[in-house]
This record gives structure tokens, sequence and C-alpha cells, in this order.
């Protein structure tokens, strides 16, 4: 493959977005303020969901939740029941491609960005929610976390009567969204010349730095009674796993 040619491709295959957003759990979400008119974007933790013929996100909402005392009108427009119009990005990094020349330096990377409306999770689909957000983050944790609770102090609301402390939102990706998947994949850095190839002075140098994401030793907080047993299988799992 030469490296000078640009290696980006564009699609809206709902299936291979999916293949994307299956890997990964960070999405930037955006939305217009309804009172200053400015945009405004959040990292948010997300999962992959799918039910019959129904695609969607789970966002782990908790800094958009209704309980804080003085939420903003921009943010308390997330919780009305029409949804609110957002724009949510997954970008994966795959490797870095270092170049002679200062325009050169590139990424390969695989993105995701999905335009569609943000509705707040009905109280019985929430259990639902926080067991696909809990397993994309950490692959098979669910069934190792304390049981969820409902009523007040838990995470369920289901019969309407308390706030829990964390909302949760969906994004429908089959329901009037735009899903966009772009790749860009190269062997070689871009935009480079032959007088860029004949640079012999100082530390020129071009070639690509494969990107991974590995989780290190697992270190036990202050609750853990017992600081020399071994972290749950699910964490095992990705200690020193490269993804």
């Amino acid at each position: 493959m030469s490296g000078h040619f640009k290696r980006t491709k564009e699609t809206d295959d709902l299936a291979a977005a999916a293949a994307v957003l299956r890997e990964g759990y960070v999405c930037s979400l955006a939305h217009v303020d309804p009172v200053t008119g400015r945009p405004r974007c959040v990292p948010m933790v997300y999962a992959y969901h799918e039910e019959g013929d129904e695609k969607l996100l789970y966002l782990h909402g908790s800094i958009y939740w209704p309980p804080q005392t003085k939420l903003n009108p921009s943010l308390r427009q997330l919780w009305n029941d029409d949804g609110v119009t957002v724009c949510l990005a997954v970008t994966l990094l795959d490797s870095l491609l270092v170049g002679r020349a200062a325009i050169s330096t590139s990424l390969n990377y695989r993105s995701v960005v999905v335009d569609g409306v943000a509705r707040k999770v009905d109280p019985a689909d929430r259990a639902k929610a926080f067991e696909a957000l809990s397993n994309q983050v950490i692959p098979g944790r669910w069934p190792e976390l304390r049981p969820i609770k409902d009523g007040k102090g838990g995470e369920l609301d289901t019969d309407g009567e308390h706030t829990p402390t964390v909302g949760v939102l969906s994004v429908s990706l089959t329901e009037n969204a735009t899903v966009r998947l772009k790749r860009h994949h190269a062997a070689e850095p871009e935009h480079e010349s032959q007088q860029d190839w004949d640079w012999d002075h100082g530390n020129a140098w071009g070639g690509l730095l494969p990107m991974r994401l590995v989780y290190g030793p697992a270190v036990p907080d202050s609750h853990v009674k017992d600081k020399g047993a071994d972290p749950p299988d699910s964490v095992q799992r990705l200690i020193g796993r490269p993804t």
C-alpha cells in the first residue's frame, strides 16, 4: 500500500458502524444550549445494545440528571419526554503515522458519528441499560456486581416514586438517526514528496506506530477487605490484555 495516497473511507453501513461501537465505550455527546444557542460537548460512557430490530446506544447520564440542585436549562432539556437532538462521536485510534514534514503526521483510526435524539430511559428498562453499560466497559462484569436495587436509594425507580442518583439516556440508531462510519488506514505517512524521502539531515523519520489500550495491574481501593486477594475474573481478563 502506498502511503502517499489517501486511505479514508466513509460509509453509512450500520452493521460496520456497530462493530466499532461494540469495541469502544466512551463517546463525546454534543447538543445546543437552548439559552445561549452555543454548542456543548461532554464525554460520556455508552453501551451498544440490540433487541430485535432495534439498535441503540445507552448513555450513562450522571452529570445530566435532574436531582442536581442548580441544573441549568441546557442540561434539563435532555430529560424532556420528547428528547433532544444530539450528535455523538466515538473514535478508536489504531496507529500513529509519523511523518517527516509538519503536515504529514496523522492517525489511522475508525470513527462513528451519530445524529439522533437522546431520550431518558423508561424506568422499566433501566436494569437492562445498566447491564449493557457494565458489560460494555468490563465484559462479563454484570454477574459479579452487587444486585441492582429498586425504590428509595436504588438505581431503578420502576414505580416512579423515587429519583435515582444516576440517569440513563438512549439514542436509537434505527429511528430518525444518521449513522456514519469513517475509517482511515494508511501504511505510510501521507502528503510527502520525493524531497521529504530524500531528506537526510537531523532525525526526519517516517513510519507507523501501532497503538493499543493496555490495562495495568489492579489497585484495590480502601474498602477492599483483603488487599492481597485477586480481583474478580472480569477485571483479571482485562489486565495486560491489549485491546
